[in-house]
């Protein structure tokens, strides 16, 4: 998706975010964040915001000391945040260099990316907290929030990450799924090295998780319950997919 059209899903998805927040009111409890109140939310979203700030003004990850203070409100905080963070894309151009976590891409482009679709997932859980239905997803940003999580989470992640889910990949060595969006599809294999990735659906994929773009990407990042969508094949196989990016989608 171009960078133009990912930054005004960032700005619209903010606005949503806080919209829910406003109406499930400042200690309602989120069901997706266990620990967390609405605020905590909010907070947390400024937090992240924040610190992709000083990772392309730095170009490295910020120490303790080099995070941004903000005062006012909860809601002041994350308003102030996010103009920052704007301004800081807009100034320097997705082609910049920037300190990201993942090796490939050491561009203001990932964060631009990266951050529009951090706040549609805690949109989500924004929505939720408010004891509403998750709203809707625009299917281009749908299926690029879920080519991210498969792409950069899943198959880059599980490699560049081992020691932290080789247990996982041990349990579920050999699993062999495949993720329907509509317009594009994948297929997720399992190995002990780390998860692959094909484009298209697999002759040999066990099971095929389908919905429209919102579904899958709500599904991949644990906002919706495992039964929210459709399975061909085994079922059990979708499940273990489901429990297996637990481990990424935090």
């Amino acid at each position: 998706m171009e960078f133009t059209a990912l930054k005004h899903h960032l700005i619209d998805e903010s606005a949503r975010l806080k919209a829910a927040v406003a109406q499930a009111g400042p200690a309602a409890p989120v069901p997706t964040c266990p620990e967390w109140t609405a605020a905590d939310l909010l907070d947390h979203v400024t937090e992240v915001f924040d610190d992709k700030i000083q990772c392309m003004r730095l170009l490295r990850a910020p120490t303790e000391a080099e995070v941004l203070s903000r005062k006012g409100s909860p809601s002041e905080r994350f308003d102030a945040a996010l103009a920052e963070l704007l301004t800081e894309f807009d100034d320097r151009g997705p082609e910049s260099l920037a300190f990201t976590w993942y090796g490939p891409d050491q561009t203001v482009g990932y964060w631009i990316r990266r951050m529009a679709c951090e706040t549609l997932v805690h949109r989500a859980d924004a929505e939720l907290a408010a004891g509403e239905a998750i709203g809707s997803v625009d299917a281009a940003f749908g299926l690029d929030a879920v080519d991210e999580m498969l792409v950069i989470m899943l198959a880059w992640g599980s490699r560049a990450y081992r020691q932290w889910v080789a247990e996982n990949l041990k349990v579920h060595d050999g699993l062999v799924v495949a993720v329907d969006a509509g317009e594009r599809s994948w297929t997720v294999r399992v190995t002990l090295e780390g998860i692959d990735l094909a484009e298209g659906i697999a002759d040999d994929a066990q099971a095929v998780v389908s919905g429209t773009p919102g579904e899958i990407a709500m599904w991949l990042w644990r906002r919706l319950p495992v039964d929210a969508v459709a399975v061909r094949g085994d079922r059990v196989k979708a499940e273990a997919l489901y429990d297996l990016v637990g481990q990424f989608a935090q």
